[in-house]
Order: C-alpha cells, then structure tokens, then sequence
C-alpha cells in the first residue's frame, strides 16, 4: 500500500502539464537498499525539478494531517539549497499539502526560512500558507487528487 506522501507526490506528478518539463530527483539509496544498515544517504536538494516558459522551479512536497506542518519536516540542507537557488533567479520553494482540509499552498524558500527564524513556535500554520502562499486548488477524484498548476506556473 502506498502511504500518504508518496500518493501526493505520484498525483502532483499527474497533474504536470503536459507542455512542462518533471523531473523527480531519486531517494538516494532507499530505491536498491532497504535496509537501515545503510551507512550512506544521499540527501536532494529537493523532490522534483519543473521546468517551463524559460523558468525553472525546485520543489519540496510535504503532506501532512493536521492544520500545520512541522518545522522537523523540512531538512536543514533542503532549506538552505533552496534558499541558495532563489538567488540564481530560480524559483525554489515548497508545496504543502494539509491532508486533512484538503488544502494544497506553495511557498517561497525565502518565506519558509524567514519564518522559521522569526518564530517561537515549531510549524506552518495552515493559516499562515493561506497568507504568504500561491494555493493550488485540488479536484478529487475517487481517491486521488488533481491539482490545477496554472496559477503556479503562471
């Protein structure tokens, strides 16, 4: 059965126009050992890699239950790389998706990593997405989800 996350990611995938360059970066070495013995991990700056309309976007996909989504859910070297490419004039940032309202935001790198260093809490607030982000609306399907990248792509 295929978990939560992994199931948000393969239906933003499907929701990619087809006139878009996707590339999702792999899980380093998880595809050919599943073992926790593993000494070596690499580490992505990221997911996946749009590219279209002579822009190119980095991004980070987290789903989560719940009305926030944790600091501890974004690594430090995720953080600081996409930061890192937003000064090259890429737009790196990242996709939250909010399981259980069914709602779906991107957020700028720059945004997240200000937040972070300006709060006393330890998450997102659903609310605070909704303020500072680009919502991607979502269509239910059956069981999975189509979202509508227009706005986003824009």
């Amino acid at each position: 059965m295929i978990n939560n996350g992994k199931r948000f990611e393969e239906n933003f995938k499907k929701s990619v126009p087809a006139d878009v360059f996707y590339y999702r970066f792999k899980d380093g070495t998880s595809s050919w050992d599943q073992s926790d013995l593993t000494r070596f991990q690499a580490s992505n700056i990221c997911d996946c890699m749009l590219y279209t309309k002579n822009r190119l976007f980095l991004l980070e996909l987290k789903n989560h239950k719940g009305k926030s989504i944790p600091f501890s859910c974004i690594r430090q070297n995720q953080l600081t790389e996409l930061v890192k490419a937003h000064k090259f004039n890429i737009i790196s940032g990242f996709i939250f998706n909010f399981q259980d309202i069914e709602e779906t935001y991107f957020v700028h790198s720059n945004l997240v990593n200000q937040y972070i260093e300006s709060q006393e809490r330890k998450s997102f607030p659903y609310m605070w997405c909704e303020e500072v982000g680009v919502r991607i609306r979502g269509k239910k399907l059956k069981t999975n989800y189509r979202y509508d990248l227009g706005e986003l792509l824009a």
